[in-house]
């Protein structure tokens, strides 16, 4: 009896490593297959509207390369804060509208980003349609190139004249 009941506490233990493994190694793999570049933009809009010092500096540029992330790199603390903190932007919502596949190594996405700047008489609604370039680099997507499609303001508290 003792023996059985110790094969079981073995079988047990045995049973809880592997469920253990498991999930360690699915976590990893849905890390993996997480990383789309729909998500990369995701990553870097979210920063971008999260950033709280030059420190955040660092995060943004990881997800970029090529001439978007050395235009991002050669800007003076001063200009990152008044470009990110200082202009009080508020995040709404960012939509997809396009996934293109240039090649197994390219993708181009079309996406459309709303959100507010400003406050009390200044506040405007914001929304811009962009193509996106991501290449696929040391295992994961970054940011080629953003180009603007078209963008519209709205000034909520602005009176005009018919």
């Amino acid at each position: 009896m003792r023996l059985s009941a110790k094969l079981g506490f073995k079988s047990g233990l045995v049973f809880m490593f592997s469920l253990l493994l498991s999930a360690g190694l699915l976590s990893c793999t849905e890390k993996a297959d997480d990383q789309t570049p729909a998500k990369t933009l995701e990553s870097y809009i979210q920063a971008s509207f999260d950033v709280k010092g030059v420190e955040d500096k660092i995060k943004m540029l990881n997800l970029l390369t090529g001439d978007t992330k050395q235009r991002l790199s050669v800007w003076s603390d001063e200009q990152f804060l008044k470009a990110f903190v200082e202009t009080k932007k508020k995040f709404g919502s960012l939509k997809i509208l396009e996934n293109k596949k240039v090649n197994d190594q390219e993708v181009a996405l079309t996406y459309e980003l709303s959100f507010r700047e400003g406050e009390k008489e200044k506040l405007a609604q914001i929304t811009q349609r962009k193509l996106c370039t991501l290449v696929f680099l040391d295992g994961g997507w970054k940011i080629k190139e953003v180009r603007s499609q078209r963008e519209s303001i709205e000034y909520l508290q602005e009176l005009s004249l018919p």
